[in-house]
């Protein structure tokens, strides 16, 4: 059964409790004192609602859960991280953690901080964690409870060379959980029915360095991807990666795409782009993700190579997405180009974008359709 990661409900209250408890008492503390601890800490509905609860899951039964909020202006506190003792040890840990870094880039934040166990210092540690203070733990006289921190990487960074390769090997997300994907597919159809099940390619390894990105593709369906995105990226090694498009006009603006209803991600806004598919592979064997951006440039603006010139390129990460993103120079105003593409989308039978969102500022990014990558690559560009 794959494992899903999902927002927690009130209805969750009593399960995290329980999984809290035994998390908690498999670290061996005293009886009595374990007796004090249930007695004093339960996961309460009131607490569901105030934090961004996320749990973990497989067949429907929650296995972990974390618990974030806001601590500062630039700091995410995580509040909760347990596993339950039975799923200790599978990745499950880790993977929340990567997510509430994920959340905390998505708002903006640059900084972790929790209080860890007595006894678990050295599992934070292992994932970048530092203890900056101590104090006395109740549950264990004579250890301390270390107070640590860990501060983000930024997420925009320019790129110079990009080299991206494509493994023959299959995905192991999707041979592993092929019948509760296609599951999920036909599910997923009903709401939509235009989706279409082709092939795509998804990053499953990259390094990048002094402005080098390098990586290696996987072939897959789309519905695994749609599975594997839809279940909260349950395989921390694979990434959402695309090429993407920012336009900006003569007169300095950002456009963004508003998502149509007949696409998966309707009503969000981001820059044209799309996954990369089988037929973005260079004559070398290479993935051409500049190609890609051009092609679904013209497609869903309908403005074409000719009509604009290249100017920087970065890549954003953004938790599971990574997108590589070149900046076009329009020489058109904003509002001419807008509604030029407008025109476009409406006259193709895909009509993916059912608007283009102006964007002159960084206030213009409040808005929360503007999707994590694509606000940060905004507040990168704009004043």
């Amino acid at each position: 059964m794959p494992l899903k990661l999902r927002p927690a409900t009130p209805a969750d209250a009593p399960a995290l409790t329980d999984i809290l408890h035994r998390a908690k008492g498999s670290w061996g503390y005293p009886e009595d004192k374990m007796a004090e601890y249930r007695e004093h800490w339960r996961i309460s509905e009131a607490a569901i609602k105030s934090l961004q609860v996320t749990v973990a899951e497989r067949g429907g039964n929650p296995v972990g859960f974390s618990g974030v909020s806001p601590l500062a202006d630039d700091t995410l506190l995580i509040d909760f991280l347990f596993i339950a003792p039975e799923a200790q040890g599978q990745g499950v840990g880790s993977l929340l953690l990567t997510r509430a870094e994920d959340h905390a880039r998505a708002r903006g934040l640059t900084r972790l901080y929790l209080e860890s166990d007595a006894h678990a210092g050295g599992y934070y540690e292992k994932h970048g964690f530092r203890t900056i203070s101590s104090r006395p733990s109740e549950m264990s006289p004579g250890k301390d409870i270390p107070m640590m921190e860990k501060f983000l990487s930024p997420a925009v960074h320019e790129i110079e060379t990009l080299d991206i390769t494509l493994s023959p090997e299959p995905w192991p997300f999707e041979t592993q959980n092929r019948a509760a994907i296609d599951a999920h597919f036909e599910e997923a159809r009903k709401r939509i029915p235009l989706l279409w099940n082709g092939r795509t390619l998804k990053l499953t390894d990259y390094h990048f360095e002094n402005g080098t990105f390098t990586g290696t593709c996987r072939e897959c369906s789309y519905a695994a991807f749609l599975a594997w995105r839809d279940w909260g990226a349950p395989d921390p090694t694979a990434f959402n990666f695309f090429g993407s498009a920012i336009l900006r006009s003569s007169d300095g603006a950002l456009l963004y795409g508003v998502m149509s209803e007949r696409t998966a991600t309707a009503g969000q806004i981001y820059p044209p782009g799309g996954n990369l598919d089988p037929t973005d592979l260079a004559p070398d064997g290479k993935v051409d993700v500049t190609g890609a951006t051009y092609r679904e440039l013209e497609e869903e603006t309908g403005i074409a190579k000719d009509c604009v010139e290249a100017a920087c390129s970065l890549v954003v990460f953004d938790g599971p997405r990574i997108a590589v993103i070149q900046v076009f120079d329009t020489g058109i105003p904003a509002e001419e180009l807008r509604e030029r593409i407008v025109r476009h989308s409406l006259a193709t039978g895909e009509q993916e974008l059912a608007d283009m969102r102006i964007l002159r500022s960084r206030q213009d990014l409040e808005d929360p359709a503007i999707v994590p990558f694509a606000r940060s690559a905004g507040a990168y560009l704009l004043p």
